[in-house]
Parts: structure tokens; C-alpha cells; sequence
């Protein structure tokens, strides 16, 4: 036993005759091919003889660099730092980097053929040699001859593989052809920066935790998905894709994580679906971030990608995302939106242009909302009430409610269409002023708010708006009626007379009937007469349109008659009284068609001084 370990160590301490001068960055296996190749013998036979272990030497075992070097004279430091060692299940160190066999293949005979001819030219059969960059699959290009490196066929075995002098000579014509006419491959800063981490080690930047796999993994992806491309498999593109994919993804990814973050708005901003979601916007970059996010030095990426899903798309509670639970939902579909609220789509794309202030392109091209938005939209739909609810809460007809909101005492708001919403706060804040009026005095006289307008002729609304004015008080409450019709008004309240339209603008039927003093069946009569014109409106309430009374005919009407209405009030006489006086003077009426209306040419009035008599008899 003794005399076999001394025969070991003698082995090691012999030095070889003829030995070979390693190149920039050459792996030991192809040092030791070249000796074996120099000493015509093959490597595992060199490596029995020297007291090595070839298929241990191969697999990057330190030890194996040890014995190396001592039967080399070369620097054990230089075998250590090209050395491929494998330190993990399929993970290797790879200079001063680290790599997985999904970029870093050891058996992989890559070369490139000029520096081979080069080397060959010079040194012989030995002058073959495989460096450790050209393992590196994402590196397509010799960084010296800018040329396109040319991968060999296997070998029976892996072992054979490794014999990089073998493999050259078995395929010497390849690799002359490929000499002869090399495609150009200048070196891109993708392929820059994978140097600089194989040479000197990770950089000082965001990516400085990711392998070599895991970051061509993240370049050529993010770069497709920038350039439009879907990859379904990354070994099927072609190198010139995989180089400019790799220089767009490494442009965006080695800035920091903000650049990552507005890449993605880019991504989702240019996205066509009607509804957007980020597994589609970020395509072939999440596809690969999806099957790695389980890698711890993948997080970072993760933690962006994760964070920019959950604020910018929908989400369901309790989804999961890259493997993480969502913390607190950050935007919803209207979908989810209308099943929360209960309200249709449109409606709460209203609701939502309203309290945040958007365009009505702006509310239609929404896809998505937020909670906070929906909340919002909620709430403020929750302290509106239709012109029909109000009118029950407050227990007056619609037409009076509308009234209140011409008036101002009601605020209203619409959403697009002709309906009207009153604030909730408003009818609340009237049922509470009614509801602290005093009790009805067991004395005095009072009358309920709707006998006392129709006593006094008074309009309900313009007796409301008086009093909360200011102009009229006294009032007390009801206790067994609901509503505004809980009010009673002291009967010897006068709000005046009733503002007169005036005829600047078109009137409704009614109004003019109003300002001319006569029927709204005699303002019908006229107009069908031609005496009145009339044009066709839209409602706001209905979106219907409707006729008005033009202003210009009714002024166009006085000027050349007055009505029956008019003189009895500017003779103050009752109608009736001027009526038999008018037909006993013979003042002649307007016909309409088989119709008279009693209004007079006022040049038939003046004639007859209707207007003095009148105003002398009613004295």
C-alpha cells in the first residue's frame, strides 16, 4: 500500500517534456487535450499515465486542477478561474460568474474558426482549443474576429466531446469552410455586458443577483415582448432575433426597476384587447417570469412585476399572482363592478366621469375601475333621488319637485341623459326644517300648506321658496301628516301678487296664456290662426321636443291687439262685466277659424274709449 502511494505522489511530481501554453480564458479539459494531442496520445490514456482522473478532470473536480498544475507548471490560479465547476444540480461557476446548463453547456464543442486556423497555422494539431466563453450559448460571436462561432457535432460520449483536438480534427472541413467565410458578428452590449460578468464578476447594478440563465432568460424575453414577438420556445429563434431581443431587454432591465415599470405602462398602454390584462400585455416576458418566479434570484423582478399587476389590472380577491396572494385588490372589471353595485355598466361609467371629473371619451374608453372608485361612485349615486322618489319623500307631485330645483331650493344633477337626480341632502335637509317647525297651536287659525294655496291661489312652490327665503313665517307642523304637506300656513299669509312671464324669451302654452291673460285653449286657437307662432323645442326633462310660443309673435300679437284679460285688469273691472260691455259697443272679436277669442284690435278699443268708461263705471 505504502509503495503505491509513493508511486502517486511520484507521478505528481513528474514533470511532462512537452506541454502547451494556454490561451485567454481555455478550459483545463482543453489544456489537457491539447498536451494528450501533442504527445500523441489520447486524454484519458495521459491522464492514467500522469495519476489523473480524465471523466473528474472533465466535471471541473479542484482537485483534479491541483494535480494538473503540479504535473504542468502551470498556475493553478488560471485552471481554478476557467475552470467550469459544477456547484450545484445543473448549475456551474463560469469565471467569475455564475450559470445554469440552460445557457452554460460543457459539452457543447463551439469555436470559433478563425482563431482556430489561426491556432492550427501556428501550433499544429494542438493548436486546437476550446475556450470557456464559447460554452456560453447566448454568446454567438468571437469578441476578437467579430465572426459567428460554429458549433461541432457531438462526440459518442460526453467524454469524447471534451477531447477538443480530437473533435476539430474529425471535423476540420467545417471548420474550414466556416474560416473561409464566416458570417459577421459584431458584438452587442448584450453580449458586452456577459463578458464583463464571466471576466470580472456581477456588476454593481439590479441584475447583479441573476445567472447567466436567468438573465438571457429575461433580456431575450422582455425584448421580445417588446418588439411584438411570441416565443414558444427560445432555442427556435434565430440568433440575429436573439441578439437584438437580448439588447432590448438588457437596455430596459439593467437601468433599475423603474425602467422596468414604465416599459410595462408601455406595454399595457399599447394594448388593443377591450379589456387589458397583464398575463397578455406582458406576453413572452411573463410566460418566462412564470415558470421562474419560484428562484430566489429572480425576486426582484418578481417583486416589480407582482407590484405593477396588482395596482394596474383587475383582479379577483384572493387570486394569486407569480405564486404571491394579491394584498388588497387594486382595480376591478365593470363586470365585477356591476355585480358589487348592482348598477348597469353605462350607468356606472357615468356615475364615475361625474365625481372624478372625466370627459365623456374618457368615461367610455374605461375598461377597468378601482375600488376607491367604485366606492366613490357608489356613495354619491346613494345620495340622489329620482325626481318620482323625492316627490313621495317630500309628498308633493314631480312637477312641484321640478319647480323646487328651478327655484334652487333643490340642487339636481343628470348623467348623460334627460333625467334628473335631486341630492338626497336637499329633500333631507327640508323634511328636517319642516319636521322642527312648532306644533300646531290649539288656537289660531291655520290651514294645511295645499288648502292654503289653492284658498289663496298661490303656488305651492313659490309659497316654499318664500319661506325659505325668509319672506314668510309663522308656520307649524302637523303631527299626522307626512312630508311638506305636514306645514300649515296661518291663513292670513300673502306672498303677493304672481310674477308675470315676460315675453323675452318662447313661452310654453301655459305661460303665455298666463302673459296674455287669456285660455290656453284660446292661445291654441290663435296659434293654429296664424295669430301666434310657434316652434318645436327640446324638453330637458324628456327629451322630447315640444312647441313654445314664440316671443317675437306674442310681441308682434300685442302690438296690434290686447286681449279681454289685459283690459279688465288695466280698467280693474271683473272680465265678465267688460265682456257684455265690449259686445254691447260692438268692438268686434278675433276669429279663429270657427272660433272667437276675446282679444280686440287695440285700434278698435281706443275708438269706442273703452278703457275710460270702463274705468268710470268700476269707480
Amino acid at each position: 500500500m505504502m509503495d503505491l502511494m509513493m508511486s502517486v505522489i511520484g507521478m505528481h511530481e513528474r514533470k511532462l517534456g512537452l506541454t502547451v501554453t494556454p490561451f485567454a480564458g481555455e478550459t483545463p479539459a482543453s489544456i489537457v487535450s491539447r498536451i494528450a494531442a501533442r504527445n500523441w496520445i489520447a486524454p484519458r490514456d495521459l491522464c492514467s499515465d500522469l495519476g489523473l482522473r480524465w471523466p473528474f478532470l472533465c466535471t471541473g473536480y479542484p482537485e483534479q486542477l491541483s494535480y494538473l498544475a503540479d504535473v504542468t507548471g502551470l498556475s493553478l490560479a488560471q485552471l481554478d478561474r476557467w475552470n467550469p465547476e459544477k456547484i450545484g444540480i445543473g448549475r456551474y461557476r463560469v469565471g467569475r460568474t455564475r450559470s445554469s446548463t440552460g445557457v452554460f453547456r460543457r459539452t457543447a464543442t463551439r469555436v470559433c474558426p478563425t482563431c482556430t486556423e489561426e491556432a492550427l497555422t501556428q501550433e499544429g494539431v494542438h493548436g486546437a482549443h476550446q475556450r470557456l466563453e464559447w460554452n456560453v450559448m447566448c454568446l454567438h460571436g468571437c469578441e476578437r474576429h467579430k465572426v459567428a462561432l460554429v458549433e461541432l457535432p457531438r462526440a459518442g460520449t460526453s467524454h469524447e466531446t471534451y477531447d477538443i483536438a480530437a473533435q476539430i480534427a474529425r471535423h476540420s472541413d467545417v471548420v474550414k469552410k466556416a474560416a473561409d467565410a464566416p458570417p459577421i458578428y459584431a458584438p452587442t452590449a448584450f453580449e458586452g455586458y456577459v463578458r464583463t460578468r464571466i471576466n470580472y464578476g456581477p456588476q454593481a447594478d439590479w441584475l447583479d443577483g441573476l445567472e447567466l440563465s436567468q438573465l438571457h432568460g429575461a433580456c431575450l424575453s422582455l425584448g421580445a415582448t417588446i418588439c411584438g414577438m411570441s416565443l414558444a420556445n427560445f432555442a427556435d429563434v434565430e440568433p440575429e432575433l436573439t441578439r437584438q431581443f437580448c439588447d432590448e431587454g438588457l437596455g430596459v432591465l439593467s437601468t433599475g426597476p423603474g425602467s422596468l415599470m414604465a416599459c410595462m405602462e408601455g406595454l399595457k398602454s399599447r394594448s388593443g384587447a377591450r379589456r387589458p390584462y397583464f398575463s397578455t400585455d406582458l406576453g413572452t416576458f411573463y410566460v418566462w417570469l412564470r415558470s421562474a418566479h419560484g428562484e430566489a434570484e429572480v425576486q426582484p423582478i418578481v417583486d416589480c412585476v407582482h407590484a405593477f399587476a396588482v395596482r394596474n389590472y383587475t383582479m379577483k380577491s384572493k387570486k394569486r399572482v407569480l405564486g404571491r396572494t394579491v394584498p388588497a385588490v387594486k382595480r376591478i372589471s365593470f363586470e365585477t363592478a356591476r355585480e358589487q353595485s348592482g348598477l348597469g355598466v353605462g350607468f356606472l361609467k357615468r356615475q364615475i366621469a361625474h365625481v372624478d371629473n372625466l370627459s365623456e371619451a374618457q368615461s367610455a374608453a374605461l375598461t377597468e375601475t378601482t375600488p376607491d372608485q367604485l366606492s366613490r361612485a357608489i356613495n354619491f349615486w346613494g345620495g340622489l333621488r329620482n325626481l318620482k322618489s323625492a316627490a313621495v319623500a317630500l309628498n308633493v307631485r314631480p312637477t312641484q319637485v321640478k319647480g323646487l330645483i328651478e327655484k334652487g331650493i333643490l340642487r339636481s344633477t343628470r348623467f348623460g341623459t334627460a333625467l334628473r337626480y335631486v341630492f338626497a341632502e336637499d329633500v333631507g335637509r327640508l323634511l328636517s326644517e319642516a319636521a322642527a317647525l312648532p306644533e300646531l297651536p290649539d288656537v289660531g287659525a291655520f290651514l294645511p300648506l295645499r288648502d292654503h294655496c289653492r284658498n289663496h291661489r298661490i303656488g305651492l312652490v313659490r309659497l316654499i321658496t318664500h319661506w325659505q327665503e325668509g319672506k314668510v313665517g309663522g308656520f307649524a307642523r302637523s303631527a299626522d301628516v307626512t312630508g311638506l304637506q305636514a306645514i300649515s300656513v296661518p291663513q292670513d299669509v300673502d306672498v303677493g301678487a304672481r310674477d308675470t312671464p315676460i315675453a323675452t324669451r318662447d313661452l310654453t302654452p301655459l305661460e303665455a296664456a298666463a302673459y296674455l291673460k287669456i285660455g290656453v285653449g284660446a292661445i291654441r286657437a290663435l296659434r293654429d290662426a296664424g295669430y301666434l307662432g310657434h316652434a318645436k323645442r327640446l324638453n330637458a326633462d324628456t327629451n322630447h321636443r315640444h312647441s313654445l310660443i314664440t316671443g317675437s309673435s306674442i310681441r308682434a300679437f300685442e302690438a296690434r291687439f290686447v286681449t279681454l284679460g289685459q283690459l279688465a285688469t288695466s280698467a280693474q273691472v271683473a272680465p265678465m262685466h267688460l265682456a257684455r260691455q265690449l259686445d254691447r259697443e260692438g268692438a268686434p272679436t278675433v276669429t279663429c277659424g270657427g272660433r272667437h277669442v276675446r282679444a280686440y284690435e287695440r285700434s278698435q278699443v281706443a275708438e269706442r274709449e273703452v278703457f275710460a268708461r270702463s274705468i268710470k263705471d268700476g269707480k
